[in-house]
């Protein structure tokens, strides 16, 4: 649902027409897309429908989703052949278009968790991880305790070893491909995408291998590599927005804690203030710290006091679903109360979902709830920030275009949809699935007396409300608003 009905619903409050392929050709969890349907669909939009911009998931296009582009069995030289399709789109168009596109880099998950991994990661899976650590390590000249790095291989058998990294290899030349393509301008702008990074790792040498590239081949401006996924999509869209715009909104960044900007976050291999420094800047923002600065916007990050939090508790690791963040909870709450121009909320105190007791006390206060034009808060830091970004940068290009009146229906069911995924299912209702999904009639009762509180405190119109579990898993919630 992120990646593909809330980017339309973002569109929608731009005032933007979006086209989508079908939905049917997008695959699911178990399922692939379909390749072969998508660049039809594509090629025939591009020559009958005209569009100005497009915006391209590659993973989709080349492997068949995010999730087949790691469990996918498909040769290094198929791969190579439907990226060989991108030079026709812009030849096809029927007027100039430009292209904005997102590759991933392969990640590597700390966990033994196969569902979106080949078989073997339920077995081998922290033992690759903590692999591949070493091995990058040891390319980066670090000193490494005696024999570490020939244990490590030795705990994995090496048929795995071997069909690892050839997954690895056959994805990063595909990556090294689509850099000839941003140099000879078939691709105006690329980011490669990490999701579930650690500071080391095969997939951060390859992000240094494919800067370094674009650095020597002189594109350098053109792409961008960093820790997300999810969110890219509403990144290149509120990058589109501000094309199309013709100026770049400034935005002021605030952070609740002190420390905020210094906190690790989750799942990213930095600091959450790495992470607002590259989702404000794939999206074309103008940023300062100086509240006496001329800006447009607030971007506002919410994070705990001390250390960021997680929703989710994994096997082997800390747990970390209750941390402190009530400093930080009076100084984002002060920090609304002082706002004078629309604020960007970021709620990153916790990975997987929003802060509790933020959501507890802005339900209290409607009136903080209008002040704000966008708010994120599931998942990874990136995901949240660049989605949040994304709504708050449409909310500005319509309003400043004179598109959206304050009411704008299509405004208020994306923040609805917010609330109702981020803290009404994330936080509320999942735990108590306890890993097991539900019937779509179950699940919207339990969620039922959070949607009608979220409804009954920001006075946001929303006739009806479908929910679902479109994976058949509790990791992500659909939350659909019939038109």
């Amino acid at each position: 649902p992120i990646t593909y009905l809330f980017p339309q619903i973002v569109c929608r409050v731009a005032g933007v027409a979006a086209l989508v392929p079908p939905r049917e050709l997008m695959g699911s969890l178990t399922a692939p897309s379909r390749p072969g349907g998508l660049a039809e669909w594509l090629g025939d939009s591009l020559k009958v429908r005209s569009p100005d911009k497009l915006l391209v998931c590659l993973d989709s296009l080349v492997y068949g989703g995010l999730i087949n582009s790691r469990r996918g069995e498909e040769s290094e030289s198929e791969i190579v052949n439907r990226i060989k399709e991108i030079p026709v789109w812009k030849k096809i168009s029927l007027r100039p278009i430009s292209v904005f596109a997102q590759s991933s880099i392969m990640r590597i998950a700390d966990n033994y968790e196969n569902v979106e991994e080949k078989k073997y990661w339920a077995r081998y899976g922290r033992e690759i991880y903590q692999w591949s650590e070493l091995l990058h390590k040891n390319t980066a000249g670090m000193k490494l305790p005696a024999g570490a790095l020939a244990l490590a291989e030795s705990r994995i058998e090496p048929p795995v070893r071997e069909d690892y990294l050839k997954s690895r290899r056959r994805n990063f030349k595909a990556n090294m491909k689509l850099l000839e393509y941003v140099r000879s301008g078939e691709i105006d702008f690329l980011v490669f995408s990490q999701d579930d990074c650690g500071e080391f790792g095969l997939n951060i040498l390859e992000r240094e291998k494919l800067t370094n590239a674009a650095l020597t081949n002189g594109v350098a401006r053109k792409v961008m590599s960093y820790a997300g996924a999810d969110e890219t999509l509403l990144t290149l869209i509120a990058r589109a927005l501000i094309e199309s715009a013709q100026k770049r909104p400034t935005v002021l960044i605030q952070y609740s804690s002190p420390y905020g900007s210094r906190i690790q976050s989750r799942y990213e291999g930095q600091t959450i203030g790495d992470s607002v420094e590259n989702q404000t800047h794939a999206a074309g923002l103008v940023t300062v710290n100086d509240a006496s600065a001329p800006h447009d916007l607030v971007l506002l990050v919410h994070t705990a006091d001390h250390q960021q939090g997680d929703h989710v508790q994994l096997a082997g690791h800390a747990d970390l679903r209750q941390v402190a963040s009530a400093e930080s909870l009076r100084a984002t709450l002060d920090a609304l109360e002082k706002a004078d121009k629309p604020v960007i909320l970021c709620d990153v105190a916790y990975a997987n979902g929003a802060d509790p007791q933020l959501v507890a006390e802005l339900l209290k206060r409607g009136h903080l709830l209008q002040k704000l034009c966008a708010y994120g808060g599931w998942n990874t830091t990136g995901n949240a920030i660049g989605s949040a970004i994304a709504l708050g940068v449409a909310r500005w290009f319509a309003t400043s275009a004179g598109i959206s009146p304050a009411g704008d229906r299509a405004f208020q069911e994306a923040m609805f949809i917010r609330f109702a995924d981020d803290w009404a299912y994330q936080t509320q209702v999942r735990p108590q699935l306890n890993g097991q999904p539900v019937a779509d009639s179950k699940l919207a009762e339990s969620m039922k007396p959070f949607l009608t509180e979220i409804q009954s405190a920001s006075g946001w119109q929303v006739p009806a409300v479908r929910v679902s579990l479109p994976w058949q898993r509790c990791f992500e919630v659909e939350v659909s608003i019939p038109s």
